[in-house]
């Protein structure tokens, strides 16, 4: 997406989301999704309930995958809880890891262990029960997050896009804020679970997330 439309969309255009236009969405970009398979990764936040939601809603063929790091204690746990009765609940299958004192955490970045392990359990699990496409809750914010790190680290062009798309991975929340997902969240009265150290500057994205972006809005 090219960076002045993510601008665009998250400052200024405002998008509603609808089962029906999600709906249109998904039978765009496959046009056989009936017969796809998909794997979604839902954390307990805001944008992946809202994604399973939609989902469910269209009653096509679909797993949850999550992955609890324990990083958060009990909290942790209540956001497996979460996504494992709404799993339970609507007869999705779930896939589940959790991660023990066989996973070393490194001295280094804490979020990039975690994405590497998180998507290695994904490919995992997809390899095992045939899923044939990889779907994150990843949005608008999210790419212009991501667009002023890489801006920020010198990034060339291709850091510029944003998240970078490919055929293993679809994110069809990329065009939607998170204040838009908030919205129907509401609107449907979705569960979710706020992750309480998003509101900590202890990394750079949010840093980015808390200070600068709202600045720029």
């Amino acid at each position: 997406m090219p960076i002045f439309v993510c601008f665009n969309q998250i400052l200024i255009l405002q998008n509603v989301i609808t089962v029906a236009q999600f709906q249109q969405q998904l039978e765009h970009d496959f046009p056989n999704f009936s017969e796809c398979h998909f794997l979604l990764a839902v954390s307990g936040g805001a944008d992946s309930m809202v994604l399973a939601h939609l989902f469910n809603s269209l009653q096509t063929p679909f797993g949850i995958a999550h992955v609890n790091y324990h990083l958060r204690d009990e909290d942790s746990n209540l956001d497996e809880e979460l996504v494992k009765n709404f799993a339970q609940l609507n007869q999705i299958p779930f896939f589940s890891y959790s991660v023990t004192e066989k996973d070393e955490k490194p001295e280094g970045s804490i979020q990039i262990w975690a994405r590497d392990l998180r998507y290695a359990f994904f490919e995992k699990i997809q390899k095992e029960h045939d899923f044939d496409i990889l779907v994150t809750a990843h949005h608008l914010d999210d790419q212009l997050e991501t667009f002023l790190i890489n801006l920020g680290r010198g990034s060339g062009i291709k850091g510029l896009t944003g998240i970078s798309s490919n055929e293993k991975i679809y994110r069809p929340l990329s065009k939607f804020s998170k204040q838009e997902i908030y919205d129907f969240a509401e609107a449907e009265k979705i569960n979710f679970r706020e992750d309480y150290t998003n509101k900590k500057d202890d990394y750079l994205r949010n840093k980015l997330r808390n200070q600068v972006i709202p600045k720029l809005k």
